[in-house]
């Protein structure tokens, strides 16, 4: 799998990434034999790392790409880490960013980078036995990220047609980072659902809060942000041993269906590490009624307690007759030990209730690797694609109608090239998409 990382956003959150592999590739408690935990370790390199420099650094599968040059001095000068980015594979250049703006990235910048990207590209793929895909890693508020990464996504889509590109996409704060934000996220999602095998969806502000909830951080900066999301992309992206699991076979479980290509992972447990020796561990039953609770939908117009944001009950307690998102599909995946009094059922997931009536295919997998994650005694994620995703769009979609309707900083697209036209494609794209998902029937689960 190759990374290929945009903008300040993109390449942080890429660092943090690669940085959890290596803790995790290194973890002392991991509760499997040594074997078992080698072979893991083996895996886990194969799939994100392409070599040993001279420094006797792993080397990260990795493009990284923006318009500033400050991130990416940071992190690629930062020597408290036991690995690398291979220099040949930076394209940066220096020359004050996108400034903010999609059009400037996608027209202007994204033209005189895009040769020098797929350069990196190829030159990565090429070396590797067996390419299973690609995960792009972009922010879409700021203009990098999200112009260069929507270019730079239809570009591969053209000369990559038949491997599989899973975009992550983080969705800006509703409040306070850039005036152009609506707008720029409008045309990035339009890009990536138009392109992309699977998007990835993270909320800034829903990480935030796991943040100031669950690991109880005052002062949660964007380090803190990324560590959960790179948790989260781990547990899913993670060896799982006796298991063909690849980019493609993931795609092929999430998002089959073409109408449907967004999802989210809702994890479990996130606690902070002066409380965790204590919390209660729970059973692996409690943490799965858990998780399935995160499906959960709003009762009529009051607002449900987001319960990915609390802490998980030992007890089993009763899910019968809650209101459930419908579900095109979900991938759970389990990390760590089983014992006889202490295993995993998964059955409620499987109820059709839960699924779109249409969907013929299996729509619940559960996968399970013995091998614990970042030390955590048992680690879950379940990737989830239901209808709740188009909630965040449809907000999006509101505030971009009313700055369009008033022709708010238009002017700015529109001396890099961008029409009209554009917007209302870019519109109509979204739309479509959220149609869709609003089209999905929620049902009442009874078990």
């Amino acid at each position: 799998m190759l990374t290929i990382q945009f903008g300040q956003c993109g390449n942080q959150l890429g660092h943090a990434l690669f940085s959890k592999i290596s803790s995790d590739m290194e973890c002392a408690n991991t509760g499997v034999s040594y074997n078992a935990n080698y072979q893991y370790s083996e895996d886990t390199f194969n799939k994100w790392f392409n070599g040993i420099s001279k420094e006797n650094k792993r080397l990260a599968r990795a493009v990284l790409v923006d318009t500033e040059q400050k991130v990416i001095n940071d992190i690629c000068n930062d020597t408290s880490i036991p690995w690398a980015y291979w220099t040949k594979n930076v394209v940066c250049q220096a020359g004050g960013g996108c400034a903010n703006n999609w059009a400037y990235g996608y027209l202007r910048k994204a033209r005189e980078l895009s040769d020098k990207i797929l350069n990196s590209v190829r030159r990565e793929v090429e070396k590797m036995d067996h390419f299973d895909g690609f995960l792009l890693l972009l922010s879409s508020a700021g203009g990098t990220g999200s112009g260069i990464g929507s270019s730079v996504l239809q570009l591969l889509r053209e000369e990559y047609k038949t491997k599989p590109i899973i975009t992550t996409t983080i969705l800006p704060f509703s409040h306070g980072e850039v005036c152009t934000q609506n707008y720029n996220t409008l045309l990035t999602l339009a890009q990536v659902c138009n392109q992309s095998d699977m998007n990835i969806v993270i909320e800034n502000e829903q990480i935030y809060k796991i943040c100031t909830n669950l690991l109880k951080k005052s002062a949660t900066n964007f380090q803190d942000i990324n560590d959960i999301i790179s948790e989260k992309l781990l547990a899913v992206f993670q060896p799982v041993k006796h298991l063909n699991y690849s980019v493609h076979s993931l795609v092929s479980r999430i998002a089959s269906h073409p109408s449907y290509k967004l999802a989210t992972i809702k994890s479990i447990p996130h606690v902070s590490k002066t409380s965790s020796e204590y919390e209660p561990i729970c059973n692996w039953n409690s943490y799965i009624r858990h998780l399935k609770q995160t499906l959960r939908m709003p009762n009529l117009n009051s607002e449900l307690t987001d319960v990915e944001l609390k802490m998980p009950s030992s007890s089993l307690g009763s899910t019968a007759h809650h209101v459930y998102a419908c579900s095109v599909s979900n991938f759970l995946i389990t990390r760590g030990t089983t014992t006889d009094k202490d295993f995993i059922m998964t059955d409620e997931y499987s109820d059709k209730s839960l699924y779109a009536n249409w969907n013929t295919i299996d729509c619940f997998s559960h996968s399970h690797e013995k091998r614990k994650l970042l030390n955590h005694d048992k680690f879950l994620a379940l990737i989830t694609n239901n209808s709740q995703i188009s909630r965040p769009l449809d907000t999006l979609l509101s505030k971009s109608w009313n700055s369009y309707i008033h022709a708010a900083y238009l002017h700015q697209y529109k001396k890099f090239g961008l029409e009209d036209d554009d917007f209302l494609q870019a519109f109509a794209v979204v739309e479509n998409v959220v149609k869709e998902y609003k089209e999905l029937v929620d049902h009442v689960t009874a078990q």
